[in-house]
């Protein structure tokens, strides 16, 4: 009985080292085809987004349809990449990732940044995944294409109230940067875009300038790295939020131009004018008796 064991033993735990050794194999063979295909999905994505986002800009309804068709299509291949490989583990959120990587010592201020803009990735994820993306205005510039999604008044994030507009630029190159950090290698995606300059000329009811408003450009919150927070987010589209003072009663017409630096592969500046010519509802304006400040809220939330 004694041989028996001593040569079932060894054999028995040889077995078991192989399937272990074979199930590990298998899981990461699993994981390396998934994230194949998704790199194969998101580089057709961005070029058939490419192909159809130098659309007019005052063609806004056929724009919004290739948008979502586009996206549409985008989800469903993704939810087929997840039917074939079923075994792959789910990334964590950015949130979620950088609680893993500091192990829940996160500091509060950092916690909080992090969670606004995961929030903030997931609902501009939604907009995308559920049908509801809808620009207002549009207007192109050295192939880049910037949506306006929509001007709202709000309470300005410190600063009380305000106007809140939000933004899509599409065509942005994105880079994938990889750093050494001891053992591990740490990848993270980068859109390299600029926003220098945010500029409103007020025109009155005659057509006449009124007085104007203008600050740095870089937004409030920009969504450069998407796929930091979401990974499975379409390429290609950076999202961000402008917050800006109530315009003053006078104004009927708002000029509006926003100035923007694209760093290409060479790392030559690319700059890219987008104007709007915009009627301005009541409801962007000071009510009665305010006084105009034309103030840029320029401060955001730590990265």
């Amino acid at each position: 009985m004694r041989k028996l064991l001593a040569v079932a033993l060894p054999v028995g735990l040889a077995v078991l080292a192989g399937v272990l050794l074979f199930t590990t194999s298998r899981s990461l063979t699993t994981t390396m085809e998934a994230r194949l295909a998704r790199a194969r999905l998101k580089r057709d994505f961005s070029e058939r987004a490419g192909a159809v986002r130098a659309t007019p800009p005052d063609r806004l309804a056929e724009w919004q349809a290739e948008v979502a068709a586009l996206s549409r299509w985008y989800f469903e291949e993704l939810g087929a990449i997840r039917n074939r490989f079923p075994g792959e583990p789910a990334r964590p959120t950015g949130l979620k990732a950088a609680e893993e990587e500091r192990k829940g010592k996160l500091k509060k201020e950092e916690r909080d940044s992090l969670a606004d803009f995961q929030a903030y990735a997931d609902d501009r994820l939604s907009l995308l995944r559920d049908g509801k993306y809808a620009p207002a205005a549009a207007a192109l510039s050295e192939g880049l294409r910037l949506d306006l999604l929509s001007i709202e008044p709000g309470a300005s994030p410190g600063a009380g109230p305000g106007l809140r507009v939000d933004f899509a630029l599409w065509g942005a190159p994105r880079y994938v940067e990889r750093e050494r950090s001891g053992d591990k290698t740490v990848t993270r995606n980068v859109v390299p875009v600029a926003f220098k300059r945010i500029a409103f000329q007020f025109l009155d009811g005659a057509g006449k300038p009124y007085g104007e408003m203008s600050g740095g450009g870089e937004p409030y919150q920009k969504l450069s790295d998407p796929e930091r927070f979401v990974d499975d987010f379409p390429p290609g589209v950076l999202f961000g939020t402008f917050w800006v003072e109530l315009f003053p009663r006078e104004a009927a017409t708002v000029n509006l131009e926003i100035a923007a630096d694209v760093r290409g592969a060479s790392g030559a500046l690319r700059p890219a004018t987008f104007v709007f010519k915009l009627p301005v509802p009541e409801r962007w304006k000071l009510p009665p008796g305010a006084s105009f400040q034309a103030e840029i809220r320029e401060v955001g939330p730590a990265r």
